[in-house]
């Protein structure tokens, strides 16, 4: 009740400054309820409730976002969002309201000057969440384009070294993680600390390292080079990763050779994958095998099926080895089913088993989906998936069936939708409801 109590004062809150001022009002609520059938009593499993209020005025956009669990009252976001003259600025703060504790407060600035994009991070983070330990970080950064050359130049102080993110994925992707939740739990992460990461407790800026990333073409080649500094080594070393390599085979990728030195080291490293052509329906998932540059065979890991005929689409996979790299030498993940049948090797999207307790993944699903219109005025979805898990260790049921998991979902008009769920296990039957609603403004 008190939830829902503050939830209504925030929105009365929100509307009232919306209606006094000047500016666009916009946002959303949305409710998700599950409840565990298992036992001889109906339990409130989950409750998940998220208000947004977004409000923009003269090119600047302030948003709140509060969020309530079962149990607690976990964040509550205020960011704003604009340019001042040449410089865009983004900043986020977070608190924890039921500890109460200041959780994190994350800066973004950028300016273009002459083709030089020039930008920053402040980070002021609380490293327990509880008793004020709290830390500040500073990165500044830099990326210019003449003609085919592109030059990243960055420096961190009292951050992780973390230029090899923004070398890769850029600095809008970068910026996206600031403030970013997870599509697959719904959590927040603000900052998202693989990222951007305050090194230690403490307000002094000290020097952690700086690198600079050089792209050039060379004869056929595409080549990025990279020199790296950091105050615990001085200098940590240079390289080269060179891709645009033709291997000369069709069905086989070189994607990259890596050239990496240090003061009294040299490495090569090689990364092979499948070059695949035209795929229709189904879906191979394959891996190379061997250690360095000796292939030693190919895997097939997983298959796929995905098949629309008209407003329904018909899934169907097998999944033969839970973990393999898609690079010779590259990094291993484990894969995975999500809840809606599609494959993943995100950790925190594979949809786990009722009985999962040492990594026991699902290893066969099917299904099929709607998508039309609804009767009101509204789209309408719905989705049954069978889950299936054949391997040892796994309980014995019929088939090998282990969970049947149904989704349904409409929209009544364009600013409430109704969602429902559930969840039956093999043999236990039905296990979850879940019922949840929308309104956006």
């Amino acid at each position: 009740m008190k939830k829902a109590l503050v939830l209504s004062l925030l929105a009365v809150f929100a509307i009232g400054a919306a209606v006094l001022a000047d500016g666009t009002f916009t946002g959303s609520w949305n409710t998700q309820i599950g409840f565990n059938l298992a036992g001889p009593n109906v339990q409130v499993a989950s409750f998940n409730s998220t208000l947004k209020v977004d409000y923009t005025l003269s090119g600047w956009d302030f948003g709140t976002v509060a969020m309530f669990t079962n149990t607690s009252f976990p964040n509550l976001f205020f960011s704003a969002t604009g340019t001042l003259g040449a410089f865009s600025l983004y900043s986020v703060v977070d608190f924890n309201p039921a500890i109460p504790a200041f959780h994190s407060w994350v800066n973004f600035g950028e300016v273009s000057i002459a083709g030089v994009t020039m930008f920053g991070i402040w980070d002021t983070y609380n490293f327990d969440g509880a008793t004020p330990n709290i830390g500040t970080g500073v990165t500044l950064g830099a990326q210019a384009t003449m003609g085919d050359v592109k030059v990243l130049g960055l420096a961190f102080f009292n951050m992780v070294d973390s230029s090899i993110y923004y070398y890769y994925y850029g600095v809008d992707y970068i910026k996206g993680r600031i403030a970013y939740v997870s599509t697959c739990t719904g959590a927040w992460y603000n900052p998202y600390t693989s990222f951007i990461a305050v090194q230690t407790a403490g307000c002094t800026l000290g020097w952690t390292g700086a690198d600079i990333y050089v792209d050039i073409p060379f004869c056929c080649l595409d080549v990025g080079a990279y020199l790296t500094m950091s105050c615990a080594n001085g200098f940590n070393g240079f390289g080269f990763m060179i891709t645009n390599i033709q291997s000369g085979i069709s069905w086989l990728n070189l994607d990259e050779v890596d050239i990496d030195f240090t003061i009294n080291s040299k490495a090569v490293s090689t990364y092979f994958s499948l070059n695949l052509g035209d795929i229709a329906c189904v879906k191979p998932y394959f891996s190379v095998d061997g250690t360095g540059t000796q292939i030693q065979g190919i895997t097939l890991n997983a298959l796929m099926l995905s098949c629309t005929i008209g407003n329904v689409k018909f899934i169907a996979g097998e999944i033969f080895d839970n973990t393999w790299a898609s690079q010779l030498n590259g990094t291993s993940y484990t894969w995975g089913f999500k809840v809606d049948g599609t494959l993943t090797n995100s950790g925190s999207c594979i949809y786990k088993p009722w009985y999962y307790e040492n990594g026991e993944y699902y290893n066969e699903m099917a299904g099929v989906s709607l998508n039309t219109d609804g009767c009101c005025g509204g789209a309408f979805k719905a989705s049954v998936i069978a889950f299936f898990d054949t391997s040892s260790s796994a309980p014995v049921t019929i088939f090998g069936w282990k969970e049947l998991v149904a989704t349904a979902s409409i929209g009544i008009g364009s600013n409430v939708s109704l969602s429902v769920g559930a969840s039956f296990e093999v043999p236990t039957g039905l296990h979850l409801f879940n019922l949840g609603v929308t309104f956006s403004w």
